[in-house]
């Protein structure tokens, strides 16, 4: 029933993301994961420069299937892709995050990422509603690796408190009573029509995808959840540190013993949430000095400039 490897079609460099952030905890409480990042210094300050060169490096895969990227080649793809992040203002540009996420779960999780909303796996004229990614893969439950779909959320804002509220109010559409059966089936349908994935065992893809197949039926739901957010005091450690290593364990000092404050505020928003709760979280925290000046630099990494506002005469 299920013989793809998932992990063979992952193409991105797996290892390129945890170059880039310092993992703080790992915690599990029940169906809740836990995973609190930071950026790594550069000398003596937080940048994101190095992740969002790594985000761009990933964009190719991002945006096309295997198929196309054989057929026309990694520079074409890369050159092209650009074309899907339009000239949006970066402030009110979700994709960024959506493109962090599909990196965080591919590296971190294993798991393989076959439509996103870029091609509409939501509806265009409403791009909240829908997942910021549908996966394939094995989830480890218990030490134990168990077949999983994956519907993605991701959230980069001004604080914890509103990110976690934004995204789970978003995943609760896949779980209210009264809307959850349409919603979460047109995404699996949305996800059919946009396989990415080409290469693979289409019959066994296209079960998992399909509520009333027993492949379906044998997998657990799970959603990959990045919360980005902004910290005042990382600029503070930035201008009392001498070294890096004096930078970096400011920040472990700080975050120390963060992890069980972070995990009861999440239990206490899932509580309010009792259908979430009856599938699998994980979270993927992410706090930073400015959640602005990381969509500003993917927007310059991607198009090559800076964004620049359009003025109207008059």
């Amino acid at each position: 029933m299920f013989t793809e490897d998932w992990i063979q079609h992952i193409k991105i460099d797996r290892n390129a993301v945890s170059r880039q952030l310092n993992e703080h905890c790992f915690e599990i409480q029940d169906k809740l994961a836990l995973r609190l990042y930071t950026l790594k210094p550069s000398g003596t300050r937080i940048l994101v420069n190095g992740l969002c060169e790594t985000l761009h490096n990933a964009l190719a895969y991002y945006v096309y299937g295997e198929s196309d990227i054989q057929k026309e080649g990694e520079m074409w793809a890369g050159l092209n892709a650009k074309s899907f992040f339009g000239q949006k203002q970066p402030q009110t540009d979700g994709k960024y995050g959506e493109l962090l996420l599909f990196v965080l779960v591919e590296s971190l999780l294993g798991c393989k990422m076959i439509a996103h909303k870029i091609k509409s796996l939501s509806n265009y004229a409403d791009q909240i509603k829908g997942g910021d990614g549908i996966f394939i893969g094995n989830y480890r439950i218990k030490d134990l690796m168990y077949p999983a779909y994956l519907i993605g959320e991701s959230k980069v804002t001004g604080s914890f408190g509103l990110a976690l509220n934004e995204a789970l109010t978003s995943i609760n559409r896949f779980h209210d009573t009264s809307v959850r059966s349409d919603f979460l089936d047109n995404e699996l349908i949305v996800a059919q029509e946009f396989i990415k994935v080409t290469s693979v065992n289409l019959d066994e893809l296209y079960d998992r995808l399909t509520p009333t197949s027993e492949a379906f039926k044998k997998q657990v739901l799970v959603h990959p959840i990045l919360l980005m957010y902004n910290t005042s005091w990382f600029g503070k450690f930035e201008k009392v540190s001498s070294t890096p290593e004096e930078l970096e364990q400011a920040i472990i000092n700080k975050l120390k013993n963060q992890e069980g404050i972070l995990m009861n505020k999440i239990v206490e928003k899932v509580n309010e949430y009792p259908e979430i709760g009856k599938v699998y979280l994980d979270f993927f925290v992410l706090p930073c000095s400015s959640v602005d000046d990381f969509r500003n630099s993917m927007y310059q990494k991607i198009h090559g400039v800076p964004f620049i506002a359009q003025t109207t005469n008059g």
